[in-house]
């Protein structure tokens, strides 16, 4: 899979990405697409940044 790089405030990264699987309820779903769109943010590192935050917040 080619490397990706992210396109928000200068966090480029040479990181490859992998493909991971879950389900969220629709809502959640709606939510992360509404933000991202007024956020003029790609959901891919919108999700990315978030999962990072989170574990990091926790020690992860």
């Amino acid at each position: 899979m080619p490397e990706q790089r992210d396109q928000k405030a200068g966090e480029a990264t040479d990181e490859e990405r992998v493909l991971i699987s879950g389900r969220v309820r629709a809502s959640v779903r709606k939510r992360l697409r509404m933000y991202a769109a007024a956020n003029d943010e790609n959901l891919q590192d919108l999700l990315d940044r978030a999962i990072d935050e989170y574990l990091s917040s926790r020690g992860g």
